[in-house]
């Protein structure tokens, strides 16, 4: 990513991933939030020095015109599509040719013994010690461990 350039923060939630890239790249991004939930888009707004677009909609029917954007950022949003060959065939469109897309998300090791390590943390430590440090926003991350067990294998 560099200065100037057009990105789209596709399932952007609260913004962490823009955020992440202004922080890196510099506040001359071209930054769209793009998510389906209209108040996590209306919060994200002032969370912002140099306000962002804000578009809602879904990965699978994105209402950009083809090859608008430089770069693509997913941050634990992709596995929520609804179709996930039809939503990367929409984010590869409104890709430009040449653009990075940047996918930040879980995955399952391959290894059986790492897998049960991992599942025990997310299910049991992870939840505890986010409790710990964030208090009741810690909650959030309970939620990990159902999103983990669903993605295959």
């Amino acid at each position: 990513m560099k200065q100037g350039d057009r990105v789209l923060d596709a399932g952007c939630g609260f913004g962490n991933m823009s955020k992440t890239a202004l922080r890196i790249c510099g506040d001359d991004l071209q930054l769209t939030l793009y998510d389906p939930l209209r108040p996590m888009l209306k919060n994200t707004n002032r969370l912002f020095a140099k306000k962002p677009a804000l578009t809602c909609g879904v990965f699978e029917h994105m209402p950009f015109l083809g090859e608008k954007f430089d770069d693509v950022l997913c941050g634990y949003s992709l596995r929520d599509a609804i179709g996930l060959r039809t939503a990367i065939a929409e984010i590869h469109r409104v890709l430009k040719k040449g653009g990075r897309f940047v996918i930040v998300d879980l995955g399952k090791p391959d290894n059986s013994l790492i897998r049960a390590c991992v599942s025990f943390y997310l299910r049991l430590v992870l939840p505890i010690v986010a409790i710990m440090v964030g208090g009741r926003l810690g909650l959030k991350f309970v939620t990990l461990y159902r999103t983990y067990r669903l993605w295959p294998e």
